[in-house]
C-alpha cells in the first residue's frame, strides 16, 4: 500500500485520480437520467405532449385521434365541407357560403311535373307521400345554386317540419290552408319559418313561369334570386344546424350486406308515380334514381339524378281530412335503412321534437356516418314496399310513364274564387293563399293555350326479370 500511496501523491497519480473521479460522476449522472426516463414512461401524457387536431380536439402527439374524428365534417384532410352533405369544398367556396342558411324548395312529382329540374344540384332531397296518390320533393341547397328549380309547388306540413328542423329558407307556392293539423300556411307563420312564398311580395320576384308547360306545373324558382329575396326580408345567417356525421367512401361498411339495387313502392299497387328504383353505380359510387319507366334525369341539364346516400325511413302517416292531406308521425323513432357504398345498414331514425335534427343510428345505437356527397331521404309508410336485390336486373320492370290526368286548380294555382279561409286560431295568415288581388310581379297567370311538354321521357325495360331477394313492408 505504501508504494501506491507514494504514487498517488505524485504528479502522475493525482492526474489519474482526477480522471477516474470525473468518469464516476458522469456515469452516476447517466444512471440517474435513465431512471427518470423509465419512471416517466408510465405516463402517456408525459411521453406525448398534447396538440390540436383538425377537429379542434386535444390529442397526444403521435397517437391516433379519437374514433369519431374521421366522421366529423371537418376531420382529417377535409378542412372545408358542406353543411348538409359534408362534401369537400375549397376555402373560397366555403367562405362564400359560411354565413348562408339552407334553402329548401318544394318540387312537384306528379306526371305533369316529370321530369323536374334542379334536383341534381341539391345537397339534400326529401320525398314523402302527399294527397292524390303521388309524392312530393323538398330540395335543399347550401353548397351550390340551381338556375332553375321546377316545378315549384305548395307547402305541406311534413315538409314544413323538416324545413323548420333545418332552420331553412322555405320556397313554395302557396300551401294547404285547413282547420286541422295539416294547416301548412298557418304553421309557417306560427313557427316563424323563413317564408319565401311565390305568392307574396318581395319573394315573388324569385320565380317565373316557363312557357313549355301549363300552370301550375310551370313555376320555376332561381336559388340566387331566392337568397336575394331572403336578404331583403332580413332572413340572415349563419346557420346553427348541427351537421350529420360523415366518412370516406367505403370506410367502415364492409360487413354490411351488399345491395345492387332496391325499390321503394309508396303504395301497394305499382303506379308509375309512386314506384322508385335506385341502382348502384360502382363507377360514380352513387345510387342512380329510376322513375316512370327509366332513369330519372334533370329536365334542363340532362344529368342523371345520383346520390351518395339514400335513406329509407319508415314513418307512420294519417290522412286527416276529406281533401286527403297526409300527416307523418315525425317525432319519436322508427326503422330506417341507410343505403351507401353499395350496401345497406339497418337501423333507427330518431327525432325528439319539431326543432330537433332527425338522426340515424345503427343497431348498436351509434350514429351512422354518411358518405360525403348528396343525400336523398325517402319517407315511406308502414304499408310501403321496400325491395332489395343483388342486381338491378333482379328487380321487376319499373312502370312506364303515365300521361297526366287533367285536374282543377290546386292551392298553388290562381283560381277564380277565393281559397277557403282558416280560422284565426288555425292560421293567422290566411292572406298567404293565392288570390286575384295578390301581387304578381314575376309570376304570371296561366294561359289557356299552354300545353305540357315532357322532355326526355324514358322508356321502360323490355326484358323480364326474376324475383327480387327481399321484400319488406
Amino acid at each position: 500500500m505504501a508504494p501506491l500511496r507514494t504514487w498517488l501523491q505524485g504528479p502522475s497519480g493525482r492526474r489519474v485520480a482526477v480522471i477516474l473521479a470525473a468518469v464516476v460522476i458522469a456515469a452516476a449522472g447517466a444512471v440517474a437520467t435513465l431512471f427518470a426516463l423509465l419512471q416517466s414512461s408510465d405516463s402517456p401524457a408525459a411521453a406525448h405532449p398534447t396538440v390540436e387536431t383538425a377537429t379542434g380536439a386535444a390529442t397526444a402527439a403521435g397517437s391516433s385521434p379519437p374514433p369519431t374524428a374521421p366522421a366529423s365534417p371537418t376531420a382529417g384532410d377535409i378542412r372545408f365541407a358542406g353543411l348538409l352533405d359534408g362534401a369537400p369544398m375549397t376555402e373560397s367556396e366555403w367562405l362564400a357560403r359560411k354565413d348562408t342558411l339552407p334553402l329548401a324548395v318544394m318540387v312537384d312529382n306528379s306526371p305533369s311535373a316529370y321530369p323536374q329540374s334542379g334536383l341534381d344540384r341539391a345537397d339534400l332531397v326529401y320525398e314523402a307521400f302527399v294527397e292524390g296518390g303521388i309524392t312530393r320533393f323538398m330540395a335543399v341547397f347550401w353548397r351550390q345554386d340551381a338556375d332553375a328549380v321546377s316545378p315549384v309547388r305548395s307547402a305541406r306540413t311534413p315538409f314544413v317540419v323538416w324545413a323548420s328542423e333545418l332552420g331553412a329558407l322555405y320556397g313554395h307556392a302557396g300551401g294547404a290552408v285547413t282547420g286541422n293539423e295539416a294547416n301548412a300556411i298557418g304553421q309557417i307563420y306560427d313557427w316563424n319559418v323563413r317564408d319565401l312564398d311565390a305568392f307574396l311580395p318581395v319573394s315573388d320576384v324569385a320565380y317565373y313561369r316557363s312557357s313549355d308547360r301549363y300552370a301550375p306545373y310551370n313555376l320555376v324558382g332561381v336559388t340566387k334570386k331566392l337568397r336575394t329575396a331572403a336578404a331583403s326580408l332580413a332572413y340572415g345567417g349563419p346557420s346553427t344546424l348541427a351537421p350529420w356525421r360523415f366518412k370516406a367512401d367505403g370506410e367502415g361498411t364492409a360487413s354490411a350486406p351488399a345491395v345492387g339495387a332496391f325499390e321503394v313502392n309508396f303504395q301497394e299497387r305499382r303506379y308509375a308515380a309512386s314506384v322508385i328504383q335506385w341502382h348502384w353505380d360502382e363507377t360514380s359510387r352513387s345510387w342512380l334514381r329510376y322513375q316512370s319507366g327509366g332513369q330519372h334525369k334533370d329536365a334542363v341539364t340532362g344529368r342523371p339524378l345520383a346520390f351518395k346516400n339514400v335513406i329509407v325511413m319508415r314513418v307512420p302517416w294519417d290522412v286527416v281530412d276529406f281533401s286527403g292531406h297526409v300527416l307523418l308521425q315525425q317525432f319519436g323513432e322508427g326503422p330506417a335503412t341507410v343505403f351507401l357504398d353499395g350496401r345497406a345498414i339497418e337501423g333507427t331514425w330518431r327525432k325528439k321534437d319539431r326543432l330537433d335534427r332527425t338522426r340515424f343510428y345503427d343497431r348498436q345505437g351509434l350514429e351512422i356516418a354518411l358518405n360525403r356527397g348528396p343525400i336523398f331521404i325517402e319517407a315511406a309508410g308502414p304499408a310501403s314496399l321496400v325491395t332489395t336485390a343483388a342486381r338491378a336486373a333482379d328487380l321487376p320492370p319499373i312502370p312506364p310513364y303515365e300521361p297526366p290526368i287533367a285536374t282543377g286548380p290546386g292551392d298553388d294555382e290562381p283560381a277564380p274564387v277565393a281559397s277557403p279561409s282558416p280560422s284565426a286560431s288555425a292560421s293567422p295568415r290566411a292572406s298567404a293563399s293565392p288570390s286575384a288581388s295578390a301581387s304578381r310581379t314575376a309570376v304570371s297567370s296561366p294561359t289557356a293555350t299552354a300545353t305540357p311538354t315532357v322532355r326526355g321521357t324514358p322508356t321502360p325495360p323490355t326484358t323480364p326479370t326474376p324475383t327480387p331477394i327481399i321484400v319488406e313492408r
